[in-house]
């Protein structure tokens, strides 16, 4: 540097002075990124070189990376070569296949289910229908003790009867006459007060 301002014909004060000027501004620098601080290039001129010094190294690695980008696509070339693609397709094949006997075995399990659903609902409902006729076949005879729970057992399977039967699209016309016989001795019962609850004087 001092023989570049020396070429330059700068005075050998001037000289000095712009060297510890320099050298003060790097000490300054130095301190500065000591404390954490971010310096730029020009206060700290060992961040310059080392900068260079990464563009080199960059710059050298260059032809290995392109080199191994090559590489990549060779393999990918060679992965989607003529005997890939057959294997690919034969793989698609065998794939399709095992999702067509999956379909087939969904349905017909889809089939089983519904007839199981139908069989269960059937029985659903043939409980409740024989509850509520055995419920009014009891009661029929007003000399039978039956509490008033026992009743609101009885009406609240005819409500979920009648909904099942709703919901299904499905006739009823096998216990109109025994909810009837039911609705009638309830009223009975509760304008004499013979429920079990009111003889026990519970």
């Amino acid at each position: 540097m001092l023989n570049y301002l020396e070429y330059l014909n700068v005075p050998s004060k001037v000289t000095i002075a712009l060297v510890v000027i320099f050298l003060g501004i790097q000490i300054v620098g130095e301190i500065l990124e000591f404390k954490g601080k971010a310096v730029p290039e020009f206060v700290k001129i060992r961040k310059y070189f080392q900068r260079k010094k990464t563009e080199r190294e960059t710059l050298r690695m260059l032809p290995e990376t392109l080199q191994n980008v090559q590489t990549l696509l060779n393999n990918v070339n060679q992965h989607y070569s003529d005997d890939n693609i057959a294997l690919r397709d034969q793989w698609m094949k065998d794939v399709n296949k095992k999702l067509e006997e999956h379909d087939n075995w969904r349905i017909d399990f889809d089939k089983k289910l519904d007839a199981n659903t139908e069989i269960t609902r059937g029985i659903q409902i043939d409980n409740k229908r024989t509850a509520i006729i055995d419920f009014a076949a009891r009661v029929v005879d007003e000399n039978v003790p039956v509490t008033h729970e026992q009743f609101n057992r009885a009406f609240k399977l005819y409500d979920e009867y009648e909904e099942i039967i709703k919901e299904h699209n499905m006739t009823n016309g096998e216990i109109d006459v025994a909810h009837r016989i039911i609705k009638e001795s309830y009223e009975s019962h509760l304008r004499n007060r013979t429920f079990i609850e009111d003889v026990r004087g519970y």
